[in-house]
């Protein structure tokens, strides 16, 4: 509940909040954008953080080894013991941001927002989701195929291989895309003949 109050987006919480519903596939869909947002916050905030300690690590070295420094001239010792807990601490956060380089920021942003585009091509009935008007259950079906497809690539795979949409639910909807499809070609030879004609 704290993560929701402080961590989730504005879009973020607007796309969860349109996506109510009690179908299974929306159920799953929220669930599935919740916990990759919470794990790409955790993992950028966790990254985030060791950054700037390792950046404040960087200036304490280069501050504490100033051989002109005359703050230092008294306390040799002394600052060479705080040097050596410094680098030890530089070393072991340097580890950890070699560690955390396995998770693809990047990738997981790209996928979420792959995700929130599909959930408003959803409620807009954009393209594919326009041919089932009257079928809301092929329609949660067939969302919930894009997702998972979403999900279970790379965004770079999905990317380039949009054009290959997940295969419709029913054979009455193909049916209806090629209607659709035919419309067009008969438009574009009725263009075509307005075009010769001028």
């Amino acid at each position: 509940m704290c993560f929701r109050l402080l961590c989730l987006s504005r879009n973020m919480c607007s796309i969860l909040d349109l996506m109510q519903g009690d179908e299974s596939e929306l159920n799953n869909y929220r669930n599935n954008l919740y916990s990759l947002y919470k794990t790409y916050k955790l993992h950028k905030i966790y990254l985030y953080s060791l950054r700037a300690l390792q950046a404040i690590a960087g200036i304490g070295l280069t501050t504490m080894t100033t051989a002109n420094n005359p703050y230092f001239k008294d306390n040799i010792d002394q600052i060479n013991i705080i040097i050596w807990y410094i680098s030890i601490s530089n070393n072991i956060i340097n580890i950890l941001l070699e560690k955390s380089q396995s998770y693809n920021i990047t990738d997981e942003k790209l996928k979420i927002r792959l995700l929130m585009g599909e959930a408003k091509k959803y409620l807009d009935n954009y393209k594919d989701y326009s041919l089932y008007n009257n079928d809301q259950v092929n329609k949660l079906r067939y969302f919930e195929k894009c997702c998972s497809e979403i999900i279970d690539r790379t965004p770079y795979e999905y990317l380039i291989y949009q054009g290959r949409r997940p295969s419709h639910a029913t054979i009455d909807i193909k049916q209806k895309r090629l209607d659709i499809n035919r419309a067009w070609e008969g438009s574009d030879d009725i263009q075509n003949i307005i075009i010769d004609d001028l």
